[in-house]
């Protein structure tokens, strides 16, 4: 059991500073609205492997739009997650699939909203730091222990 103390509750993350962060694509999801352009948008997490500052708080909602004048972001965060030059994807889609837990480093700046600020991804670099070691072994499964 435990007590509510109202006096230990936290306020919250506080809002993410502006700078570059090391990231790991964590999320995305695509959008296709009729009369609209079709759009991805991408979350990224701080990475904790990293030193840096705001470990672990993400970063929501940048945002694709698929259409000709946009496509070189797509092409800035395909360079920076060292996706090889002429890789080709049949969708976007795949693309996305393809970006998913990438790490990169991303550049942070602000923008207002309804009097609130939010951090907005301005830019893209390639990740400085190796991608973390799986923990553990390796796991060897014989024949008798599985159950079919």
């Amino acid at each position: 059991m435990f007590k509510i103390n109202h006096e230990e509750a936290g306020t919250g993350f506080e809002l993410i500073a502006k700078g570059d962060y090391e990231v790991t694509v964590i999320n995305y999801e695509t959008k296709n609205e009729p009369g609209k352009n079709p759009r991805i948008t991408v979350d990224y997490e701080i990475r904790s492997d990293v030193p840096q500052s705001h470990q672990g708080q993400k970063i929501l909602y940048d945002g694709f739009t698929i259409t000709e004048k946009a496509m070189w972001r797509l092409q800035a965060i395909s360079k920076a997650a060292k996706f090889p030059n002429g890789l080709s994807f049949n969708s976007y889609k795949e693309w996305a699939d393809t970006l998913l837990n990438k790490n990169l480093v991303i550049t942070v700046g602000h923008r207002e909203y309804n009097g609130n600020t939010y951090p907005e991804v301005k830019g893209f670099k390639e990740s400085q730091v190796e991608a973390p070691a799986p923990q553990g072994g390796t796991i060897v499964v014989g024949e008798d222990e599985v159950p079919f």
